[in-house]
């Protein structure tokens, strides 16, 4: 019986999650005068309308987790569709194989290194500091290098989170400060600090753009799994 109550549960979470965030994507696109509201905003009031429900409902995350780990787990069929626009500017990447190592090797390094030097000279207990290293990487590679070196995977979705919605607000705007136009290295800037939601970003803008986003993305990836794991 139990095991039927919170089959039923699950379900009522996936379809309530679902219907929150395209409820809230639609809302994006209704303009206030010459404002604007930016599509990714859609996410964030979907999570607060979630929380609130969950938090009316009784507070019972729990029951709200057995449905949220299947929605969980279709970041992994997400990320690996990345792929499509890749392939379709393959000849265009291959072309820059260099830009694209030096990329990933300097934005992993930097992202670690900073936030653990931050981190220790801030007091931060040793679990918390853990937990932000992997931030710039897309949340499925989070999640499994959090668990691999014994850190907290929620902490870690949250910094992932909020390292690519300020991705996404400031990344663009500061490269064309710094006067960089060609759409190879801007997608190679923000997918590499950004993943996934810096990615969604840059195939609004240009093919060119996805293409190298979703690249360097899943190298930074693989690097920063490989790099996290020697040193912690």
């Amino acid at each position: 019986m139990n095991s039927h109550f919170f089959t039923i549960g699950a379900l009522f979470w996936i379809a309530f999650t679902a219907a929150a965030y395209f409820l809230c994507l639609k809302a994006t696109s209704i303009r206030c005068g010459q404002i604007k509201i930016p599509k990714f905003t859609a996410l964030y009031a979907a999570s607060a309308a979630v929380a609130i429900a969950v938090e009316i409902s009784g507070g019972d995350y729990r029951a709200y987790k057995e449905g949220g780990n299947v929605i969980s787990a279709l970041l992994y069929p997400a990320t690996v569709a990345l792929a499509i626009p890749l392939y379709k500017t393959r000849k265009e990447i291959v072309a820059r194989l260099g830009e694209v190592a030096a990329a990933t090797i300097i934005s992993t390094i930097v992202s670690v290194g900073t936030i653990y030097f931050l981190g220790v000279w801030m007091g931060m207990n040793l679990p918390l500091v853990k937990s932000l290293l992997p931030k710039c990487v897309t949340t499925p590679v989070a999640i499994e290098i959090s668990k691999m070196i014994d850190a907290w995977p929620e902490m870690a979705v949250c910094a992932v989170c909020y390292t690519g919605i300020c991705g996404i607000i400031f990344g663009h705007a500061l490269l064309r400060l710094c006067g960089v136009k060609d759409n190879i290295s801007i997608g190679l800037a923000i997918g590499s600090a950004s993943h996934v939601i810096g990615t969604a970003k840059c195939l609004e803008n240009s093919r060119e753009q996805g293409g190298a986003s979703a690249l360097v993305l899943i190298t930074v990836a693989l690097f920063s799994a490989f790099f996290i794991a020697v040193i912690f």
